[in-house]
């Protein structure tokens, strides 16, 4: 293992910090200040612990976060506590060892706006609180660490949940159009952070930020086209104040190439974010695609559907979940709702934020994905659809019911309950499936089978068929009942079974002796 890396505050930038430092061999401790934050970290191979930094001191455990680790990352901005920021500092320092190596994540409102280029060497001059109070923070820091102490000024950030769509979002009007911007991306700013570790590199102070620095209007202009919204209007005014931050120091010392050069490159169509419609499978979190859980993991709001397990809901720790299912007996108006869960994924993504729909089974399997991919094909907008195992598959695999088999079945049929409703006619052909050794799924029928069976036993005149009800399948009370068409109702009546409920007609499970 490489040294040990203790980051105090695991929020937007240093939770892919600690993720990128372990990928690497590195040792890993991490701070947040919330219990439900501290849930959420889990999930991460490396210790998390809860530490609250407050005017009147630090609570927590400080000496255990730092123990052993030979770089300290503070990253938090004055925020809440900007009255308090430097009395915070202050407790860092009376706590911790001067030998210890820091990086501490400043800003470049240092600088403020004064129509100039600014490099490491220029005269700060901050404009607002927030400037001053990381600035005099510096002075506190280096004053007790010296030349152990690296400052980096962190431009603008954008990237996952700090997309510049969510800037636009319910602005009339946007000031300042001829300014330059100055932005560093989340991918540039982990990588400058690891780049001064890896380096050792300390006793600085480096600026990070893009190369380029694209005009306002323009960048907020493409931003505009990329999320297919109405473009912004702009307030043009007298005297507007500028800064051009100057990035060399970074690509000199460290070698650091930034990624997004440009940060228009964030509006390029593989760097968009794409609404995902997901598969969940059946309910178990191992039956999962990879694909599935990447887009979980990444996603920022989460429309689920009823039967989704809670296991796999966690996966999407950070996402904003809302939840658009609907029950058995739920009499609401299914266009009106779906109509609700369209306009939610597009608002959403217009926001730049990335959208995960997730759906129970496989999006196409009676997971209405069609209409949703026709909606969002129609308005210009990005998808992607991630399958998910069914649930008449994965009970056939857990159960053992070859619902294809050589020389016996060589088709399956995916129907729901609404056979029932079926003429006569097309329940003839199911019956000769059926009749000729091939299989049938059932979607939705335990509620139906009054007047289902019957209509399969008219038609195949035939009551020894097979047919096997696989509750809660993959899940921990998952169970299956093994029937024949004219025993099911009766058998169903003495050992009920939970919803939901598949049902595996025209073939027997094989035995396990």
């Amino acid at each position: 293992m490489k040294q040990q890396i203790s980051i105090i505050g695991l929020g937007w930038l240093g939770e892919p910090l600690g993720v990128s430092l372990a990928q690497n061999g590195y040792g890993v401790k991490g701070t947040t200040t919330s219990e439900e934050r501290l849930m959420e970290l889990s999930r991460h191979p490396f210790y998390v612990g809860k530490l609250q930094l407050e005017e009147a001191g630090i609570k927590g455990d400080w000496e255990t976060i730092i123990e052993g680790s030979k770089t300290i990352v503070l990253n938090f901005p004055p925020g809440k506590h900007k009255e308090a920021y430097g009395t915070i500092m202050r407790h860092i320092c009376e706590r911790t060892p001067a030998e210890k190596r820091v990086i501490f994540v400043s800003s470049t409102s240092v600088y403020g706006n004064d129509n100039r280029e600014v490099s490491e060497e220029s005269e700060t001059n901050p404009q607002r609180r927030s400037g001053t109070e990381v600035l005099s923070a510096e002075g506190i820091l280096r004053s007790h660490f010296g030349k152990n102490l690296t400052v980096i000024r962190m431009a603008g950030l954008i990237g996952p949940k700090r997309h510049p769509g969510r800037f636009l979002a319910g602005k009339k009007s946007l000031k300042n159009p001829s300014v330059p911007v100055n932005l560093i991306h989340q991918v540039d700013a982990v990588k400058l952070v690891q780049l001064i570790i890896e380096k050792k590199c300390f006793g600085e102070v480096i600026n990070g930020c893009s190369d380029e620095h694209p005009e306002r209007r323009s960048f907020y202009e493409n931003a505009a086209k990329a999320l297919k919204l109405p473009l912004p209007l702009f307030d043009e005014q007298e005297g507007q104040s500028w800064k051009i931050v100057n990035n060399s120091k970074s690509k000199e010392l460290l070698g650091m190439k930034y990624e997004f050069s440009n940060p228009e490159q964030i509006f390029e169509a593989d760097k968009m974010p794409v609404i995902s419609i997901v598969g969940a499978g059946p309910g178990a979190t191992s039956l999962l695609t990879v694909h599935a859980v990447e887009a979980l993991e990444e996603s920022e709001v989460l429309l689920h559907d009823n039967l989704v397990s809670e296991e796999i809901l966690s996966i999407a720790a950070n996402a904003e979940r809302i939840y658009v299912g609907r029950k058995y007996g739920d009499k609401s108006d299914q266009d009106e709702r779906q109509q609700r869960i369209n306009v939610l994924m597009e608002e959403n993504f217009k926001q730049g934020k990335k959208v995960v729909r997730l759906k129970s089974g496989d999006p196409y399997i009676f997971g209405r994905a069609a209409e949703e991919a026709r909606y969002l094909t129609d308005k210009g907008l990005p998808f992607e659809v991630v399958p998910g195992i069914s649930a008449s598959l994965a009970a056939a695999n857990r159960f053992n019911i070859p619902v294809t088999e050589r020389r016996k079945s060589s088709s399956l049929l995916i129907c729901t309950a609404h056979t029932a409703d079926y003429t006569f006619d097309q329940l003839k052909g199911i019956a000769e499936l059926l009749k000729n050794g091939n299989s049938l799924a059932i979607y939705m029928g335990l509620k139906s089978l009054d007047k289902l069976i019957p209509k399969l036993i008219e038609v195949t005149n035939d009551v020894t068929i097979p047919i096997s009800a696989v509750s809660n399948v993959s899940r921990p009370n998952e169970k299956l009942l093994s029937s024949t068409l004219n025993e099911i109702r009766r058998d169903l009546e003495k050992n009920p079974l939970e919803m939901p409920v598949v049902f595996i007609v025209g073939v027997e499970p094989i035995e396990k002796k």
